[in-house]
């Protein structure tokens, strides 16, 4: 059987039709969730996050999250410990925005913390830590994975 030029261009087309309906069909059945929902406002305040990352930097250690013993546990650089502090821990899951949630703890002496292993699923996580101690604001960003 031999093809003409029309008979090749009208299966060239179809193939073409059906691979960008494919496509289309595909990109409309993703999920496409914001990272916050309230993005706009944390955008305007950022500047106040880079200040308090700087005072994190300038710390001699990193803060920390390790899963030890079936715990997950957050260490603060050794410098911190001791100080009268409040902290707001936000678990973000960059995959599924419902898992989110957030700790907040008051009027604490630094220190590791024992963290709710409950709440939290298999997969990426990545924790931001918002720490104030008497003299200083501090922000730490961490990720990790759970197997």
């Amino acid at each position: 059987m031999k093809l003409n030029w029309g008979t090749g261009l009208a299966i060239t087309l179809g193939i073409f039709i059906l691979g960008m309906g494919t496509v289309t069909y595909k990109a409309m059945t993703q999920r496409h969730d914001l990272v916050t929902t309230d993005y706009y406002a944390k955008e305007i305040a950022y500047q106040e996050t880079i200040e308090q990352k700087k005072n994190a930097s300038a710390l001699a250690g990193k803060c920390q999250l390790k899963v030890e013993e079936g715990e997950l546990m957050l260490h603060f650089p050794a410098s911190l410990n001791g100080a009268d502090a409040s902290a707001e821990i936000e678990m973000y899951s960059p995959t599924h925005a419902e898992k989110d949630f957030n700790l907040s703890y008051e009027n604490w002496t630094v220190a590791s913390l024992n963290l709710p292993a409950e709440k939290l699923s298999a997969g990426k996580w990545i924790a931001k830590i918002h720490l104030n101690t008497d003299s200083t604001d501090y922000y730490f960003e961490t990720d990790f994975l759970l197997p």
